[in-house]
């Protein structure tokens, strides 16, 4: 497939977006093609379209993007938000493979997003931070207390930074699998507080949370008691 058969691909509404993903996981030659239009071309309806193409070909084979890491991680930078979209959603999904933990280079850089000029794209950062805590353990301290500060980091109108709360939630959630039993009661302490937020979003996903832990707390104690009394004095 040559440059302008890929480009008619992409710029073709019947195209299925199964099928480029494939195309660009099977053939090397496609999948440069498809990354230089992503990371070159102008049009909107390119460079984006290009963008879902990438995201799930790299979900699937993220090992086949990461001789790209360097021109992803550029994107941080970039002017357009669209663009510092891309390389937040690329790099996360590249953590999964990060055999020379390139990750660590960056870390500050991705984390600057959480306050991103444009609220949008700090949502998109937000919600990439579970696939980063998922295979950077190591790093899933520092990114609790980060979103905890949520507060004090985040320059955005009351009403965003709010509806924001309920994208930290969902990573928190994440991150309580593998903290310790410290930092599970932040992040226990810190959804709860939620409960009450003026974001209606927010404050039902923490209300359901706070429910399941109650729920799973009293059957916890049940089972204690059952196992008490089964043993006796």
């Amino acid at each position: 497939m040559n440059k302008k058969d890929v480009i008619d691909h992409i710029t073709d509404e019947r195209t299925d977006l199964d099928t480029m993903v494939n195309l660009i996981i099977e053939h090397e030659s496609c999948k440069e093609e498809v990354i230089h239009q992503l990371l070159n071309n102008k049009e909107i309806q390119v460079y984006y379209t290009c963008y879902e193409i990438v995201t799930k070909a790299s979900e699937e084979r993220p090992d086949l993007f990461y001789p790209y890491w360097d021109e992803f991680a550029s994107l941080l930078n970039h002017s357009n938000s669209y663009h510092r979209n891309i390389g937040l959603t690329m790099i996360a999904n590249m953590t999964k493979i990060d055999e020379k933990d390139l990750f660590a280079t960056i870390y500050d850089r991705y984390m600057e997003h959480f306050n991103d000029p444009k609220f949008m794209t700090a949502q998109c950062f937000v919600q990439n931070l579970k696939k980063i805590i998922r295979f950077k353990k190591q790093d899933t301290e520092r990114i609790v207390k980060a979103l905890i500060n949520i507060d004090q980091a985040c320059d955005y109108p009351e009403k965003q930074k709010e509806l924001l709360k309920s994208d930290v939630i969902e990573v928190l959630k994440e991150a309580y699998e593998v903290s310790e039993d410290e930092e599970k009661q932040i992040i226990a302490s810190f959804i709860a507080a939620q409960i009450n937020s003026p974001s209606p979003k927010t404050a039902k996903i923490a209300k359901q949370y706070c429910a399941i832990d109650q729920v799973a707390f009293f059957i916890v104690e049940a089972i204690v008691e059952a196992i008490i009394d089964n043993v006796g004095p």
